[in-house]
């Protein structure tokens, strides 16, 4: 061996050099087949497993989206609705008001008309009792008439004070 070189070509070395590269090539092989191929397959399924979440996820925000824009027809929906029913309640009301109005109306006719019955009755029933008063009247003038014996100008006098009195009352019923 020479000194000056640190690598020499010789045939040990290059023996040497040739198994290394075998087992090389063999620890390749077989980390290929035993680590390589699985590492794959995990990255690969860890991949697919990204990828399917990423469209779960794609699928998730489209349904998300879809029952937004449902819920928010649905609000609309309810608003319309719930402008319908006011709406509704509204001209109920109004209606029912009209009603009330017109029965009362009716209420106020058939009270008035009672009340214009029963002043009827009243001044049919206050003529009666005038009537009976002048009978009364003329029972006593003719009770006093024949009572005491008048002379003719003391019965003309009676007899005008009764007219008198007959005619007030005929002007106050």
């Amino acid at each position: 061996m020479d000194a000056g070189y640190v690598i020499t070509l010789d045939k040990q070395f290059v023996i040497q050099v040739c198994i290394q590269l075998i087992n090389t090539g063999i620890l390749c092989f077989a980390l290929s087949k035993i680590l390589y191929v699985p590492v794959l397959e995990y990255l690969k399924g860890r991949s697919e497993r990204v990828a399917s979440r990423l469209k779960n996820a794609d699928d998730m925000l489209k349904e998300a989206e879809r029952l937004k824009s449902e819920y928010k027809e649905k609000l609309d929906n309810i608003d319309a609705e719930r402008n319908q029913i006011l709406e509704a309640a509204r001209s109920s009301a109004n209606k029912n008001s009209k009603q009330i109005i017109s029965d009362a109306r009716k209420e106020a006719v058939l009270i008035k008309n009672r009340a214009e019955k029963e002043i009827k009755n009243e001044r049919a029933k206050v003529k009666d009792d005038i009537k009976q008063q002048i009978i009364e009247v003329s029972a006593e003038m003719s009770r006093r008439f024949v009572a005491s014996s008048i002379t003719a100008d003391e019965q003309e006098k009676l007899f005008e004070d009764t007219v008198k009195e007959l005619e007030e009352l005929e002007w106050t019923s």
